[in-house]
């Protein structure tokens, strides 16, 4: 499974590394083998920011605004149609983080390596001949260790810390109001693992009388989707109308298509929804299906009432639950899509079970749907940090 998703934009040359010497995609089609690692001294490459041993925010002050709201004044937010054009506004996807050093001379071109792991294993590196490098679609509450090298010397490796406040935005051309379904805390203290179960938009249109939908990636985010998040299973939870002609996932034959006609908000306690959700677990309990990506058409209504029940069970606070659902008001101005219509019913259409949270609910709604005990702890012990 690949660990790395970091994105670099802006960049001249940029190749992800697997554990092999990397090999450079130049501007020009040539590859070229990666020199040597270099161990000279280089005093000459100052790394400048981010300043080492920084915390860094993924989300803007905007985006925060919003999530930091009590939950009566979001929930009022969300029905006042002016301000949902202004929450649409604010943007759906993450920061960027620029890298940036001095010139250690003329005509230089700079390989920089940026790594989750302080001995910089596992790394992905990219060359450029500018002295600054944005990143994107880092993980939350991550260490990242980076250094610079200009082919004679290399720099001291820094390390910022990314800001630890859920969602954990992503920026896939193409795919509309995409997140990782990682990033919270838990009840109990844990962190849902990143880098496992994807959220976001169809991956192509809906069909057009039996013709598959026009498919939504470009040729680099289909790329980055496949290659560099790894994405094995695509989870598609629209219905045989939706999905007419298509025989495999948009994103191509390296993941594996599965289509599993869903339900929403109050019918997933009804036999269609109940049978689906089934289903939709049973391809969470595998550990060859990781990582998954799921979604509908729009990625919210189908999908957010699936991930209501999947980030319940791993134990994600009360609060947390209504803040992913409404993660989707930055990229849906619709005052439609609002608590009283939709949200409101999901989360009532619990209330019958017994317990005194909606975590402990949603438990009984998952053993009330077949699944033991042990089936839980499976899927918490795949999705839970330790």
């Amino acid at each position: 499974m690949r660990k790395n998703s970091i994105v670099f934009l802006g960049i001249l040359v940029a190749a992800a590394l697997r554990g092999a010497p990397p090999v450079y995609i130049l501007a020009d089609g040539k590859r070229t083998a990666a020199s040597p690692e270099i161990s000279l001294p280089a005093a000459e490459i100052v790394l400048t920011t981010p300043v080492n041993k920084t915390v860094v925010p993924l989300l803007s002050p905007k985006q925060k605004s919003f999530l930091e709201m009590p939950r009566p004044e979001r929930i009022a937010f969300f029905a006042d149609r002016e301000k949902r054009q202004k929450m649409v506004s604010y943007g759906s996807f993450p920061k960027t983080v620029t890298l940036s050093w001095n010139p250690s001379g003329k005509n230089c071109i700079y390989t920089v390596t940026v790594s989750e792991k302080p001995d910089m294993s596992e790394a992905v590196c990219a060359m450029t001949t500018a002295t600054s490098l944005r990143l994107g679609n880092l993980k939350i509450a991550q260490c990242y260790y980076w250094c610079v090298s200009d082919g004679k010397g290399i720099s001291e490796t820094a390390s910022f810390q990314t800001e630890d406040v859920a969602p954990r935005l992503l920026k896939i051309s193409g795919i509309p109001n995409a997140r990782d379904l990682g990033g919270r805390k838990t009840l109990d203290g844990r962190r849902v693992r990143q880098g496992m179960i994807y959220r976001n938009a169809g991956l192509n249109d809906n069909a057009f009388g039996d013709k598959p939908g026009k498919v939504r990636f470009t040729a680099q985010s289909k790329a980055y989707f496949v290659e560099d998040l790894g994405i094995k299973t695509d989870l598609d939870l629209r219905s045989e109308k939706e999905c007419a002609g298509m025989t495999a996932s948009p994103a191509g034959n390296k993941v594996k298509w599965c289509h599993i006609s869903s339900s929403q908000y109050q019918y997933m306690q009804g036999d269609f929804g109940r049978r689906a959700f089934q289903r939709d677990f049973r391809l969470f309990l595998d550990e060859k299906n990781y990582p998954v990506d799921f979604h509908c058409i729009a990625g919210q209504d189908r999908t957010g009432a699936l991930a209501f029940i999947l980030n319940g069970l791993l134990g994600v606070p009360e609060e947390e639950l209504y803040l992913d659902w409404e993660t989707t008001g930055f990229c849906n101005p619709s005052t439609r899509f609002s608590h009283a219509r939709l949200f409101d019913h999901l989360v009532t259409g619990f209330q019958k079970y017994e317990g005194n949270s909606i975590n402990e609910k949603i438990e009984k709604y998952v053993l009330d749907n077949g699944f033991s005990p042990e089936d839980i702890e499976k899927f918490r012990s795949i999705m839970l940090e330790k």
